[in-house]
Order: C-alpha cells, then structure tokens, then sequence
C-alpha cells in the first residue's frame, strides 16, 4: 500500500514579537507603501490572509529589506519609472544605460524620460517583464532563447466539507502538505506534483467566506447567534487542496513583442504564447482522482465543481478540469553552459553583456513542484558575490590607474 507523507510546510512568520523592530519606526518608508499599518512585526495573528503582505508584518516582504537598504544612504529608488530600454555598445556587448520613463498619473500617456548609467546592471523585474524588455531593446540573443521556455506552476483545486470543525481560517495559509509524489515510474507519463493543504477555506476555489456570509444573509435568512453559528460551522470545516504540478521547459511557451501592442506610455506589453502538453494535463486529471481518495478517507464531503464557462477549462480523457496559474513565472532567459543553448551563465551574467545580470526565476531552466522562492534568493546570492567581486576588482583597477597617473604626473613634474 503507498504511503502519504504529510510535511509540515516552512512558512516565514514570527511567533515572537522582535523588540528591535519599534513599533514599525524602521519599516515604514515614504512610497514603499500607501498603506500604514498599525502593528509591525508582531507575532503571528492566525488571520490566514498572509499573501500578498502579512497585515501586522508577522512574515517577512521586501519592505524590510528595503528599509535597512535605505539606512545606509547608497540606495536611491525612482517611483513611478518604468525602464523602456537597454542600451549597449555594439561592438564589445557591454551595457552603457538603461533609459526610463516617469509618470506622475497612471491614468495618463504623459511622463518625463531619465537615463540610469553605471558599471554593473541587473534587472529583476520577474521572468516576463525581463524578456519584454530585453526583446523591447532589441538585444543580440545568440541562442535565440530570450522569451523562450515560460513556465509556471498550473494548479488544480479540490474542495470538500469536513465531517467536524477543523480550524480553518487559523494560521498563514498553507502550514502542511504532501511532498511525495516527485519520483517514480509514473514520471514517465506525467509529471511531478506537490499538494498544498490549506487553512484558507475554499478562497480560492469559490471566493469564500464572503459567499457563504451573503447566502446566510440573503438565501437563508440567518443573523445574529444563528448566522454566527452557520457561519462557524460552514468556514471552520471547509478544506481545500491546491496540488501543484510541474511543466517542463516547451520551446513554444513564450513571451513576445508585437508593434500593435502598446501601453499608454507607448512601452511594449508581453504577448503570451502558452500551452499545456498533455504530459501535464495527464497529471492535473490524475489529482482529481488522488482528491477524491483523500476525501473518502476523510468522510469528506466533496464539493468540488468546475464550470465549463471557465478560460482555463479544458478536457482530457472524457473529464472536464480547470487549473490555475501559480505566478511563479519562469524561464524566458535560462541559465546554462554556453551562449548557445541558453541566455545567462552560472552567475545569472547575460552571455551576450558582460556587465548584465538577469536576476528572479527567468533564470531557472526547469522548476520542478516546488514554489521557486528559495531558488530564486539562493541563485540571488550567488549574483551579489560574483557582482562584489567585480566591483571591488574595478575600484582596485581603478585606484591603481590612478596612483599609476599620479607617478607619471610627479615624474612628469621633476
């Protein structure tokens, strides 16, 4: 008989409130966020709606980064810039610039035009912008990759009603799950997948709890204890399964450019070419079927609908199933050995530009069942060493060429 092996899932969040944190006095920037919120760094509240930004900063974003970037005074952020194009010099490759945009109303065709100019460059605007901006500046692509093999995580759901109250809506969003569908004969048929059990309810699938408030309200006429009770009992039972798939690399799924496809400040938008090979919509059909076996163990009620109506919706073998995208964008400028069969090397350096990192998950060759997050920082780090490096190699270059001049000139002198 197969084994299920439920994983407790690693989530960033403080248990323990940090006294350093001062009441968010670090934390919040001007532009950062137009949202102030009251508590900063406080330990987790169980709200179960952590994403995108946790509501008192229980989980770790960006924001803090950014913040002790600030504090050392070298940092400067340009709001409001969209870059537009990479400038490089034909004849060694090197970026010379990155020209952008500024806008004042993001409802207007009107901005102001800066350039940016430096040693090193690194975009990191995720794995399509990269590409459209790339392919927007017309760069030499010696692989002819650039904006080739877009990935992402399609999702299927399963969603059914426990038996009894299980605590839903308590905790961040995913605390555990089944890792152990990654390796086997079945591989050769269909792809990997990982499972999510989630404390959300049926969010994604449905929308709820707001749903399940409006039919208390509106079909069942439910209020005060009543409506407490119903919704309780609702909520607190629903589970969701989110089972993440993996997709392989395919040539054809790609990001593009086209003239007839502009933004109101005239910058390229990606155009998507993406599709499903039956290797992985043979496993997305296989989830529904590992779905309906854990509900049964269960004594589940299963719930699990999908409607026919929906873009994503799509048949395979006589079924009908939707997915979902996972936003972990991948590909579009993989990493690899040679400029011939890939966009950046080990470092995330762009074949073709010496002095160009292409940082995020673009830079992932394949991505696996597992949210790219962790690849992405480790891959990242990888980049800043390589980048400090370089960059300490220039200023000695550079401070020696310059005791080098001042010799001459005393030479010169005497």
């Amino acid at each position: 008989m197969a084994r299920i092996i439920i994983q407790r899932t690693a989530s960033a969040i403080r248990g323990v409130p940090n006294p350093k944190y001062d009441h968010g006095n670090r934390f919040v920037a001007d532009g950062v966020t137009s949202v102030h919120p009251v508590q900063y760094g406080e330990r987790c509240q169980g709200n179960a709606n952590c994403v995108p930004i946790c509501p008192v900063q229980a989980k770790y974003d960006a924001r803090r980064t950014l913040a002790k970037a600030f504090e050392t005074g070298r940092v400067h952020v340009l709001y409001q810039a969209v870059a537009y194009r990479v400038e490089c010099d034909r004849e060694n490759g090197r970026v010379t610039a990155i020209h952008y945009k500024r806008y004042e109303n993001p409802n207007s065709s009107e901005y102001t035009t800066g350039t940016a100019r430096g040693t090193l460059f690194v975009l990191a605007t995720n794995a399509v912008e990269n590409a459209r901006l790339l392919l927007g500046s017309d760069l030499p692509n010696t692989s002819g990759m650039i904006g080739r093999h877009l990935m992402d995580h399609p999702f299927t759901l399963a969603w059914a009603l426990m038996p009894e109250v299980t605590g839903t809506m308590r905790g961040p969003l995913v605390t555990s799950g089944i890792g152990t569908f990654r390796k086997g004969d079945f591989r050769q048929r269909q792809s990997a997948f990982a499972v999510d059990i989630h404390n959300d309810g049926w969010g994604w699938a449905t929308g709820s709890p707001k749903g399940e408030v409006e039919d208390a309200v509106d079909n069942k006429h439910k209020y005060g204890q009543e409506l407490r009770q119903t919704l309780i009992s609702r909520i607190s039972r629903q589970l969701l399964l989110a089972f993440m798939c993996e997709l392989l690399p395919e040539y054809s799924n790609r990001v593009t450019i086209d003239p007839r496809h502009k933004d109101k400040l005239g910058n390229y938008r990606p155009v998507i070419s993406f599709n499903l090979p039956d290797y992985s919509r043979r496993t997305l059909a296989y989830t529904r079927k590992v779905s309906r076996v854990i509900f049964e163990r269960l004594g589940a009620e299963d719930y699990t609908n999908y409607d026919p109506k929906d873009p994503a919706y799509f048949e395979f073998e006589g079924e009908g199933y939707v997915y979902k995208g996972g936003n972990h964008f991948s590909g579009t400028h993989i990493m690899g050995t040679t400029p011939f069969d890939s966009v950046v090397d080990r470092h995330l350096r762009c074949w073709d530009h010496q002095n160009l990192f292409l940082v995020g998950a673009g830079s992932m060759p394949t991505i696996g069942s597992s949210n790219t997050t962790l690849t992405i920082a480790a891959l990242s780090f990888r980049l800043a060493e390589q980048m400090l490096k370089e960059l300490n190699s220039h200023n000695l270059q550079v401070s020696n060429l310059q005791v080098s001049n001042l010799q001459a000139s005393n030479l010169q002198a005497r």
